[in-house]
């Protein structure tokens, strides 16, 4: 990948404005089930017994490195785990695991709600265009809401089942006009606490976030370790300690992780050519950048794209997306 001496200008820009930089921003959605099979899923819905009773009602200890989850406790209780630290908590209460989270969960038997899963690239252009729900979706924990609003929650879940569910047209649509309707009923009942709950500590969760958000920033650009370190203020052995621990990759594999999502969409979504692609990811040249796809994904980006039935339109190319 494009290795250069200088120190690139990469700083971290006021948080409202961290996101994806992208050279298309398209929803990606599929059932939980299937997810691991398809790129191109954004979000995923699931009754929380339909997880829970076959595994005995006890979730061990797990981190999830590309998406986050939000669990609606309807009733129930039980006690959530963040990074070895437990938290009670009862029914009406929302279970939020922002991404890299070692998290686990011991529910009490029959505990009813819904598990919500959130893709993490969509979930970066989400809080560039509503950076209001980082209050929702960017702490982890457990907290309680007014039960009184868990019936309009609940409607508005399944209707997003619904739509992941039915194939119609406009599914995506429908899925993420569900989605943000349960995150308004969210933000709009937060509980008023300022930071994190009382007896979550994650400082190695905490570098790992800021890392994710100048990798979002940044990926295109391909900086060094060593640059990207000395930007976060820590050691390189620091870096790569934190992201083994909380995430289980390297800092580098993150990386390499953000720049394939971004390559798999280039190809599926936009009438970009390989070398056009590579150019715009940061590769020194096309032949480069399909050998780090080949590797990556065990087919070339020429017949990637063919298997994904590529044609050309209403798709983007870089300028009319930014």
């Amino acid at each position: 990948m494009a290795e250069t001496e200088n120190r690139m200008d990469f700083s971290l820009t006021p948080r409202a404005q961290i996101g994806s930089v992208s050279a298309t921003e398209v929803p990606r959605y599929i059932l939980y089930g299937d997810a691991s099979a398809r790129p191109d899923w954004f979000v995923n819905v699931e009754p929380l017994d339909q997880r829970c009773r076959e595994r005995g009602w006890v979730i061990a200890p797990h981190t999830h490195p590309r998406f986050m989850q939000i669990v609606v406790i309807d009733r129930g209780g039980g006690e959530m785990s963040v990074e070895g630290e437990t938290v009670a908590f009862s029914s009406a209460s929302i279970l939020v695991v922002p991404p890299h989270r070692i998290h686990g969960f011991r529910y009490t038997h029959s505990t009813d709600g819904w598990v919500l899963t959130i893709e993490n690239n969509y979930l970066a252009d989400l809080l560039v265009r509503a950076p209001a729900l980082k209050k929702v979706l960017e702490v982890p924990g457990a907290f309680n809401v007014d039960p009184v609003i868990l019936p309009a929650v609940a409607r508005e879940i399944e209707g997003l089942a619904n739509e992941l569910m039915e194939l119609q047209a406009g599914n995506a649509i429908g899925a993420e006009i569900r989605l943000l309707s349960v995150l308004l009923l969210l933000l709009r009942n937060w509980p008023k606490t300022e930071g994190k709950p009382q007896g979550f500590t994650d400082s190695r969760s905490d570098l790992v976030t800021r890392y994710k958000e100048l990798v979002e920033r940044c990926y295109r650009h391909q900086p060094s370790l060593t640059d990207v370190a000395d930007e976060l203020g820590v050691s390189i052995s620091q870096l790569r300690l934190a992201c083994k621990t909380i995430v289980g990759i390297s800092p580098l594999e993150i990386m390499h992780d953000r720049i394939l999502a971004e390559s798999k969409r280039c190809l599926i979504y936009t009438t970009m050519s390989i070398t056009e692609i590579a150019d715009w990811l940061g590769f020194t040249d096309g032949s480069y950048f399909s050998r780090f796809f080949s590797k990556a994904t065990g087919q070339s980006p020429t017949n990637y794209r063919r298997r994904q039935d590529f044609s050309g339109d209403a798709l983007t190319s870089p300028e009319t997306a930014s």
